[in-house]
């Protein structure tokens, strides 16, 4: 078994079997001028936390030599070689301390512990002059393997949280980003991290970049980063898309809504444009989504924003598919690109249709005609195709075949439709009704069926009016001669 750096166990041992035999370790040496005491020298923590020891030094009455040049340092042992150590006063570190003679002062050591240091005893010896003292750190709890917690706060100079800023996550010296993390509403981050010494940078549209270095993460801890405050360009953007993909079926445009800030500190004028556009289409921005004319530029003063819509007009004809480009916007000193996706669908669409659309028949008589069904989308096969006739009160109407399975885009069948008016109506014009239903809409049309009176009426009437008409010129005839 070894400690956290590879040391056999046996010599951390020793070397704590050692420091127990040393005389009134807790009490310091007083073999020479100066004597070292602590009232706790022995501490219990966690495994990257920070143990602090207050320290008494005192000067001999008749000791010799000057008063103001004794140095304060530290000896590290196995198991805490890459522990960091610091006197402090206050909040400054110092490494000398001037003790009159007969006099003591009061220093702080704080001993920053590793947080993969293995659970154990540790020693360390503290020099203060030529005195010194044993302290002891227990650690009670291990954080080896264990992800620690970076957070941060980012404002700008008025102390406003800024949302939405890009925290990227060097580590040491390296150019690739290890991690990137976006700043939440309240301008915070919080994210785990392996135990190393990281390099932050910090950015946003509309803000001047700012760095931060040498921010220790160790594992298991949480890691307070503090505030970055970042300052406002002069010029600067911030474009936000409603929806990066709109999805239309063939012949509609798609229309992208988008909303544009000016986040710098002066009023703008933003040049609009699109880039990548596919073969044969053309957008255009529009300040509302009804607008019928476009805009080329806009003035957005510092501070506000305003709502734009940006409509794609593919060609006449465009397949089914995915088309990609991008919404371009300049302002006077930086361009903004958005990537934008107009998904064009399929649509389902079926004609019902035939060659007239007006019948004659006399009473009884059956009417025959032809219609036609024709599937003129482009999404796929219409299903399950059925039919059915309105026609008026006592009318019989039948449709061969009654049904189609499937019928492909461009495809189209000639249905058979045949009507029998009942015997007994009256002459007249009637109107009947064929719709044809598939699985995924229907469509239907109007035909005309006009009926007229039967034959031998007809017949009738004319000998009527022929016998009317003879017997009148038989009369005239008669009467004329007298």
């Amino acid at each position: 078994m070894t400690s956290g750096y590879g040391a056999p166990a046996l010599l951390l041992a020793l070397l704590m079997l050692v420091a127990t035999v040393v005389p009134v370790a807790a009490e310091g040496t007083t073999a020479g001028s100066v004597s070292v005491t602590c009232d706790f020298p022995g501490q219990v923590i966690e495994a990257g936390e920070t143990a602090t020891f207050t320290l008494t030094a005192t000067k001999g009455a008749n000791a010799a030599g000057g008063g103001d040049m004794i140095k304060l340092w530290t000896e590290k042992f196995v198991g805490s070689r890459n522990w960091e150590m610091r006197f402090i006063d206050g909040k400054t570190e110092v490494n000398r301390v001037s003790i009159p003679s007969g006099g003591s002062k009061t220093v702080t050591l704080e001993v920053e512990t590793a947080a993969d240091t293995p659970v154990g005893d540790y020693p360390v010896k503290v020099h203060v002059g030529d005195g010194s003292i044993w302290l002891y750190v227990t650690i009670s709890k291990t954080h080896t393997g264990e992800l620690g917690t970076l957070q941060l706060l980012v404002t700008d100079k008025d102390g406003e949280k800024v949302k939405g800023a890009t925290v990227e996550v060097f580590r040491g010296n390296e150019h690739e980003a290890f991690d990137r993390v976006m700043t939440t509403a309240d301008g915070r981050i919080s994210t785990g991290l392996p135990q190393d010494v990281y390099r932050l940078v910090i950015s946003k549209p509309g803000y001047r970049s700012a760095e931060k270095k040498d921010v220790k993460v160790k594992c298991g801890i949480t890691t307070d980063a503090g505030t970055v405050m970042l300052d406002k360009s002069s010029y600067a953007a911030e474009v936000t898309v409603k929806s990066s993909l709109i999805t239309t079926p063939a012949g509609k445009n798609p229309t992208f809504e988008m909303k544009l800030r000016n986040v710098g500190k002066a009023d703008d004028t933003y040049r609009l444009t699109a880039d990548g556009l596919p073969e044969g289409w053309y957008a255009r921005y529009k300040e509302s989504a009804s607008d019928t004319s476009d805009i080329s530029e806009i003035l957005v003063p510092a501070g506000e924003d305003k709502t734009l819509f940006l409509e794609a007009i593919p060609p006449y004809g465009t397949k089914v598919g995915d088309y990609s480009f991008s919404a371009v916007i300049e302002s006077s000193s930086d361009t903004y690109t958005e990537d934008l996706t107009a998904k064009i669908s399929g649509s389902y669409e079926m004609r019902l249709s035939a060659d007239r659309y007006r019948y004659e028949a006399n009473m009884g008589e059956t009417v025959d005609f032809s219609a036609s069904v024709r599937n003129i989308g482009n999404a796929g096969a219409l299903t399950g195709i059925r039919f059915e006739v309105s026609a008026p009160q006592g009318w019989k109407a039948t449709v061969t075949p009654t049904n189609i399975t499937s019928l492909q885009p461009g495809e189209s069948k000639k249905v058979s439709v045949k009507v029998v008016p009942p015997p007994n109506i009256v002459a007249s014009e009637y109107k009947v009704t064929v719709k044809a239903i598939s699985d995924q809409g229907e469509q239907s049309d109007d035909f005309r069926i006009v009926v007229k009176e039967q034959s031998f009426a007809a017949i009738l009437g004319l000998l009527l009016l022929v016998g009317i008409g003879g017997g009148v010129w038989y009369y005239f005839r008669k009467y004329q001669r007298r």
